[in-house]
């Protein structure tokens, strides 16, 4: 097992105490908002791609895959391996890394506003149909947390463009005078509407719609026609469908 060559190589032990002082110090990272556990090669392989560093590889004893990644290798039993799992069929390796917050900044393209999105998997839903869709740009107001969930919702797609956690004072500040359009059963049917470059489009939480703050910049409402009576989409559906139909016809 490749596990058992990491041992020889780097001639380390295999850590099986739940109790060992290292192992103590890196769980209490699991509370720590700054730091992510990637429970996964492919979130792993984009996140270094995109040029993070791993602080930590943590390896299953029984793992044989790829392993040089960087960070510090720790080889753990399975009962200490779970400590840090946050997945049910795990492969047996973890990256642990520092999320560096990026400094708000203008947006250089068509750009996606997610207004309290509150539902981890939505959030990555929609930062992956962004790239997608060439939506370089999304910015979060008040929405959950990036965290290993949203990460994994956005399979790594959250690596490769820029993301933005703000306040609505801080994305107002900057974006005010930007030409964006908020999502709305009752906006403008999105199939007629023309669009130019550099939209930004806003979807708003899941039970409440976007905040009154934020439709006051916005330029209009847009929606999706939809047959038998239904009036909403789940928000990652919405947005991905309206981003797509930007992206296909500006």
């Amino acid at each position: 097992m490749l596990a058992k060559k990491l041992l020889n190589h780097y001639n380390l032990v295999v850590i099986t105490s739940t109790q060992n002082e290292r192992i103590k110090n890196i769980k209490k990272l699991l509370k720590d908002r700054e730091y992510l556990f990637l429970d996964n090669p492919k979130l792993i392989y984009e996140a270094i791609n995109s040029g993070r560093n791993l602080e930590y590889l943590i390896v299953k004893e029984s793992y044989s895959g790829k392993t040089d990644y960087g960070g510090e290798v720790i080889i753990v039993s399975e009962n200490v391996f779970n400590i840090f799992s946050q997945t049910v069929n795990s492969q047996g390796i973890i990256g642990v890394l520092k999320l560096c917050k990026k400094t708000i900044d203008i947006p250089s393209g068509n750009f996606l506003i997610l207004d309290e999105v509150q539902d981890p998997g939505n959030v990555g839903t929609l930062i992956r149909s962004a790239l997608g869709a060439n939506f370089k740009d999304v910015y979060l107001i008040n929405c959950a947390r990036i965290s290993d969930k949203v990460i994994r919702s956005s399979m790594g797609a959250i690596f490769k463009v820029n993301v933005y956690e703000c306040s609505k004072n801080e994305f107002i500040n900057i974006c005010k005078d930007k030409n964006m359009f908020y999502a709305d059963m009752n906006g403008e049917n999105v199939y007629n509407k023309k669009f130019i470059k550099n939209i930004g489009i806003v979807i708003g939480n899941e039970g409440n719609g976007v905040s009154d703050e934020i439709k006051s910049i916005c330029k209009g409402s847009i929606s999706i026609p939809m047959a038998n009576r239904l009036e909403s989409l789940n928000a990652s559906v919405a947005g991905s469908i309206i981003m797509y139909q930007i992206y296909l016809r500006s």
